[in-house]
C-alpha cells in the first residue's frame, strides 16, 4: 500500500473516532496532508469504499494473528475449550489495542460505527476474515444453542470494553499492568455472556 493511501486510511480511523460519519471525504483529505481536495474520492470512491479499505488495513493482519493462534489451537487440541477459543477471538485485537498506546482509534472507529446503526453492514467477507468465521464456527460447536442475538452481545460487549481501552491509554498515567487488567477482565466477562 502505497504512503498516501495509508496516511488517509489513518486519518478517516481517527477522524471517525473522533467525530463520526459526518466528517466529509474533503477533511480527510486536509487531515491526511491531501492539497487534492479530490484525493480521498480519487483512492477509494465514496465513503463506504474508505470503510471498506480501512477495516481490510486494519483485519488482514488481525485476522493473520488470529490464523496462528487458531493453528496452534488445533495443535494441542484445545478446539473444543471454550476459554482457549474465547482467547483467540480477543487476543488479536486486545494486542492491537494495547501494543499501539496512545496510536490507535481503530476500536473507538468500530465502536462508532456499530453504534451508528451498521452493524449489518460491516464487511465481515473476503479471504482476510476466514479465521473469524472458524472461530464463529468453533463457539457454535461448543455452545450448540447460541443464537445470533447473544453472538451479536457477545461482540459488542468486547467492542466497547476495547474502545475503552483504547481511549483509556491515551492516558501516560494508565499502567500497563491496568490494560492487562482490563483484558483479563474482558475475557472473563465474555466467557459469562455466552454462558448466560
Amino acid at each position: 500500500m502505497g504512503r498516501t493511501k495509508e496516511e488517509i486510511l489513518l486519518a478517516a480511523e481517527r477522524m471517525f473516532a473522533g467525530q463520526g460519519f459526518e466528517v466529509s471525504l474533503r477533511e480527510i483529505g486536509a487531515a491526511a496532508g491531501q492539497r487534492n481536495h479530490s484525493a480521498v474520492q480519487y483512492h477509494f470512491g465514496d465513503k463506504a469504499g474508505l470503510v471498506k479499505a480501512l477495516y481490510e488495513y486494519r483485519m488482514v493482519p488481525l485476522n493473520a494473528h488470529r490464523r496462528t493462534l487458531l493453528d496452534d489451537l488445533h495443535a494441542t487440541g484445545s478446539s473444543g475449550d471454550l476459554p482457549s477459543i474465547v482467547r483467540v477471538w480477543l487476543t488479536p485485537l486486545a494486542d492491537h489495542v494495547v501494543s499501539r498506546r496512545g496510536h490507535s482509534w481503530y476500536v473507538r472507529f468500530i465502536s462508532r460505527f456499530v453504534l451508528s446503526g451498521s452493524y449489518q453492514e460491516m464487511p465481515f467477507s473476503g479471504d482476510y476474515f476466514a479465521p473469524m468465521i472458524e472461530v464463529f464456527g468453533l463457539l457454535a460447536r461448543r455452545l450448540p444453542n447460541l443464537t445470533e442475538e447473544r453472538l451479536r452481545t457477545t461482540n459488542l460487549h468486547t467492542v466497547i470494553v476495547l474502545a475503552d481501552l483504547e481511549q483509556r491509554l491515551d492516558d501516560p498515567d494508565f499502567t500497563e499492568s491496568e490494560a492487562t487488567a482490563v483484558v483479563d477482565e474482558l475475557l472473563l466477562t465474555t466467557l459469562a455472556v455466552l454462558n448466560a
